[in-house]
C-alpha cells in the first residue's frame, strides 16, 4: 500500500450562502486511526460523504489510491411498524455491490446474524440488528480505507466488541464519526474537529484522550480569561466612579470658597478636581478597552424537586405479568417496578425487547397481557431513539407549549437555558438536528416535572457536547431513570445502580 491511501485537500463545502465546510484537509494513511468531531450541524457527514465521493466538493479536491468502504449514518429502523420488506440478507447484499450471497452469509455470521434473522424484514428487525448488517456489508466490501459514521449506535455490547475487532484487525486507514467517547479512546491516533461556525477544520494528534485534555485546558483557559477580564474591568471601573466622586467633591468645596475665601486655595482646589476628573476620564477609557471574551457555555441542570409525597411512594410505574410483543415477536410474563429515585439501566442483546419494554413503561405500548399500573400525580416522560417527540412543522417554543402546556415566555425561558437562542426557537421543530432536539426535549421535561424519567439510547446521533449536556442535566436529577444505553460513560456518569436483563 502507498503511504497516502486517501487524499483531500482544500475541501469546501456550502448550502446556499451558509459554509458548512472551508479548505479542510485531511490525510489516510495505512495505519491511519482518525476521529472527526464537531456539534451536529458542522458537516462531519458531509465531510465523510465527499470522501466517499458520493457527494461532490464545492471547492477542493480528493484522490483515492485505493478503494473506499463508507458505512453511512443509518436512520433508526426499530418500531417502523415493518414498512420495509427488504429482508436483511437482500439489504446486505444491496450495500455490498456485486458480493456473492454466500460472502454476505459469512460476515452476517461473524456479526452474530443468523439466518433466522437475515430472512426476515428490515422493518421486523430491531436497530442493533440492523446496525449489525451494515456492519456486515461493510466487511464483505473489502475497502482498504473504511469511512464510518456513527457504527455504535444502537448495537449492544456484543456488537460494541465486534465493531472494535473489525476496527482493530483492519489493514488499512479508518476514518470514523462516533460519540462513543470510550471506543474513540481506544481506538483514534488522531482528532479532527470541525467548526460550526467558519466550517475550517483543526487537527490534534495524540488521539481522543489528548484531544480531550486539550479541549478542557482550553476550556478552563477560556472560562479564566473571562473572569480576569471581567474582574479587571469592574477594578478599573470602580476606580472610575471612585475617582469621579473625589472629583465632585473637591469641585463642590472650589465653589462653595475656603473659610479665608483665598483665590489661590480655590484655585488649587479646582486644579486638583479638573486633574481627578481627566484621571478618571483616563480610568473609563482604560476599561472600555478591556475586552471580555465570551464565557464558555454552561448548561442549566436539569430541576426538579419532589414533594415529600411523591418520595413516600413505593413505586412510580409498575409493570405486573406483563407479555411484550411486536408482530411475531414475544416476550414475557415480566415483574418490573420502579421505585422514586431509582436509576435501573436495561440492559441486553439487540432485538431481546429494551425499546418495547420502554414503550410499554410509557404508556405508549399496550401488553399483550398483564398490567401497567402508574403512582397516582406520577408524569412518566421519555427520550426515545428517534427523537420524534418534537418532529413537527411548528416553531419550536409552540411545539414545546403544545407538549406541556406551558405558555410562550416560560417555554422560550426553558430552551434558552438548554442553549436554544431566539433563532433557534422560532425555527419550525422537524428542522433541528438531533441535538439540539435533545436539548428542546431537556426544556421540555424541566417543564413538565416528571416523576420518572425513560431514555432510550440517548446518546445515539448526538455530538459529544449535547452527550454531556444530557449528562449534566441529570447528574443530580432526583426523580427515577430507566436508562437503555450501551454508551459506558454514560452508565457511570449517571450512577445506574440496578440491572434489569432481557
Amino acid at each position: 500500500m502507498s503511504a497516502s491511501l486517501l487524499d483531500a485537500r482544500a475541501i469546501g463545502f456550502h448550502h446556499g450562502d451558509h459554509t458548512v465546510l472551508s479548505d479542510v484537509d485531511l490525510q489516510v494513511g495505512a495505519a491511519s486511526r482518525i476521529a472527526i468531531v464537531g456539534p451536529n450541524g458542522s458537516g462531519k457527514s458531509t465531510l465523510l460523504r465527499i470522501l466517499a465521493g458520493e457527494l461532490r466538493p464545492h471547492a477542493g479536491i480528493v484522490r483515492h489510491a485505493r478503494p473506499v468502504a463508507y458505512l453511512p449514518q443509518r436512520a433508526g429502523t426499530a418500531d417502523n411498524g415493518g414498512a420495509d420488506a427488504t429482508s436483511m440478507r437482500e439489504a446486505i447484499l444491496a450495500a455490498a455491490r456485486g458480493a456473492a450471497p454466500w460472502e454476505a452469509d459469512r460476515a452476517a455470521e461473524r456479526l452474530g446474524l443468523g439466518d433466522d434473522v437475515l430472512d426476515r424484514p428490515l422493518g421486523a428487525v430491531s436497530g442493533g440488528q440492523a446496525a449489525r448488517a451494515g456492519l456486515a456489508a461493510l466487511t464483505v466490501a473489502r475497502g482498504d480505507v473504511l469511512l464510518l459514521d456513527e457504527p455504535t449506535n444502537d448495537l449492544d455490547a456484543d456488537g460494541l466488541r465486534r465493531l472494535e475487532a473489525i476496527i482493530e484487525g483492519h489493514r488499512g486507514g479508518i476514518v470514523l464519526i462516533s460519540h462513543d467517547r470510550a471506543l474513540l479512546g481506544r481506538v483514534s491516533d488522531r482528532v479532527l474537529e470541525l467548526d460550526r461556525r467558519t466550517g475550517t477544520a483543526t487537527a490534534y494528534a495524540g488521539g481522543w484522550d489528548a484531544y480531550e485534555r486539550t479541549r478542557e485546558a482550553a476550556q478552563a483557559h477560556a472560562i479564566a480569561a473571562h473572569d480576569d477580564a471581567l474582574a479587571a474591568r469592574e477594578r478599573l471601573a470602580g476606580a472610575e466612579r471612585k475617582t469621579r466622586r473625589r472629583a465632585a467633591a473637591s469641585a463642590r468645596k472650589a465653589r462653595r470658597g475656603g473659610r479665608d475665601n483665598d483665590k489661590h486655595s480655590r484655585e488649587w482646589v479646582t486644579a486638583r478636581a479638573e486633574e481627578m476628573a481627566g484621571r478618571a476620564r483616563k480610568i473609563g477609557t482604560r476599561a472600555a478597552r478591556i475586552t471580555v471574551p465570551e464565557r464558555p457555555w454552561a448548561d442549566a441542570p436539569l430541576a426538579l424537586t419532589l414533594t415529600p409525597g411523591e418520595r413516600r411512594q413505593a413505586w412510580v410505574v409498575a409493570l405486573d405479568g406483563v407479555v411484550l410483543q411486536r408482530g411475531m415477536w414475544r416476550r414475557g410474563p415480566l415483574d418490573l417496578a420502579v421505585a422514586p429515585g431509582e436509576r435501573v439501566l436495561l440492559s441486553g442483546a439487540n432485538g431481546t425487547g429494551k425499546s418495547t419494554l420502554l414503550a410499554t413503561l410509557a404508556g405508549r405500548l399496550r401488553p399483550a397481557a398483564g398490567r401497567r399500573r402508574s403512582a397516582a400525580g406520577s408524569v412518566i416522560a421519555e427520550i426515545g431513539q428517534r427523537r420524534d417527540a418534537l418532529h413537527t412543522g411548528v416553531a419550536v417554543w409552540e411545539a414545546v407549549r403544545d407538549l406541556t402546556g406551558a405558555e410562550e415566555a416560560p417555554a422560550r425561558t426553558a430552551l434558552a437555558r438548554f442553549g436554544l437562542a431566539c433563532a433557534e426557537v422560532v425555527r419550525p421543530a422537524g428542522t433541528l438536528s438531533p441535538g439540539e432536539r435533545t436539548r428542546a426535549e431537556l426544556a421540555v421535561l424541566s417543564l413538565l416535572r416528571p416523576t420518572c424519567l425513560l431514555l432510550d439510547e440517548p446518546t445515539n446521533h448526538l455530538d459529544v457536547g449535547s452527550l454531556q449536556t444530557v449528562e449534566a442535566a441529570l447528574a443530580g436529577w432526583p426523580g427515577a431513570l430507566v436508562v437503555a444505553t450501551h454508551d459506558e460513560r454514560l452508565r457511570e456518569t449517571l450512577a445506574l445502580e440496578r440491572e434489569v436483563r432481557l
